[in-house]
Order: structure tokens, then C-alpha cells, then sequence
């Protein structure tokens, strides 16, 4: 079976400067979810979040809407349409969804919430960084290691409340470059 790592990496090297920033986070969120990896894993996060039997209250099912759709939106992100500050906006989205998010989860999941909040200071940090269209280009690998990061700690909890909320969007992949 072909590892979608080489071909992720082979996407990302190809990406015009329009696509650059899109294509390198849609290529961490892909080698995330090889089974191969090229680089080390980063550290591991806290144990997956146990099925929940309390039911999920609608703020946590808006907050996880919320949140996914904020994630989506990167995926589709056009640098060179929305320059710095349109990126910026869409990091902020995604910070601001993902606390969102913590708070909504919380009482069920206090330790990928936990988790969750340090992958949001350290996405804050990266979003203090980005001045203009260079920063974005020498800031790529940061960016997208703090996306992938907050996504990582998102996922348990996303995973054990996808199932009881039904208005929460689906993930989606990045384009094609």
C-alpha cells in the first residue's frame, strides 16, 4: 500500500506560492493521518477521551461545530487571496473556536482540555509572529506545527462527541494542488 506521506510531501514541494500555505498545512493534517511518518511524531498528548455517557449538552455540540468548521476553513485557505491577514484571521478563528471549544468540554474532558489549551497558547505564540507575506513563507513549519497541534489535542475530544452531535460538519481533506 503507497504511503500518502510521499505523496504529501511530493504535494507540498510542487504548491505554488498561492497554495503554499494551504498546501503545508493540508500536508501536516495528511501526514497526520498516515500510518507511515517521514519525522518524528510529536510528543504524545494525553490518553484518548473515554466514550462519554453523559449526555452532550447543544453548547458542546455548537462549540464542536464551531470548531470544525474553523478547521475547515484552513484547509480551503488561500494565502495569496487572503494575504497575512487573512491567514491571521482564519489562525485566530481556529484559536478562538478551540477555546471555545475547551470551555464547552471541559467538565467531560478535563485532561484533552487541558492539552487543548496548551496547543492554543503555543498557536497564539505562532499567530504574535506574523507581520507580512515573509513571515508567513519563513513561518510555515511553525504555523503548521501549531495547527497540526491543536488539532491533535482537538481530536479525542472531536472523536467522542461526533457521533452524539449530529450538526457537527465533517473534516475536510485539503485541495488537490
Amino acid at each position: 500500500m503507497p504511503s500518502t506521506v510521499g505523496m504529501t510531501e511530493r504535494a507540498c514541494r510542487r504548491a505554488t506560492p498561492a497554495r503554499f500555505v494551504a498546501a503545508a498545512l493540508g500536508c501536516v493534517v495528511l501526514a497526520g493521518c498516515a500510518s507511515q511518518s517521514a519525522t518524528p511524531p510529536p510528543p504524545a498528548i494525553s490518553t484518548p477521551a473515554a466514550p462519554t455517557t453523559a449526555p452532550l449538552s447543544a453548547e458542546l455540540c455548537s462549540a464542536a461545530a464551531e470548531y470544525q468548521t474553523a478547521a475547515n476553513a484552513i484547509m480551503t485557505l488561500d494565502a495569496s487571496q487572503v494575504g497575512t491577514e487573512g491567514v491571521k484571521k482564519a489562525l485566530q478563528d481556529l484559536g478562538t473556536a478551540a477555546k471555545n471549544l475547551g470551555a464547552a468540554a471541559q467538565q467531560q474532558f478535563g485532561p484533552q482540555v487541558a492539552d487543548l489549551e496548551r496547543a492554543i497558547a503555543s498557536l497564539r505564540g505562532t499567530i504574535a509572529g506574523l507581520s507580512d507575506q515573509d513571515s508567513l513563507s519563513t513561518n510555515l513549519g511553525k504555523i503548521a506545527a501549531s495547527v497540526g497541534a491543536v488539532e491533535q489535542a482537538a481530536k479525542p475530544i472531536m472523536d467522542s462527541v461526533r457521533s452524539g452531535c449530529p450538526s457537527v460538519p465533517q473534516a475536510e481533506m485539503p485541495p488537490a494542488s
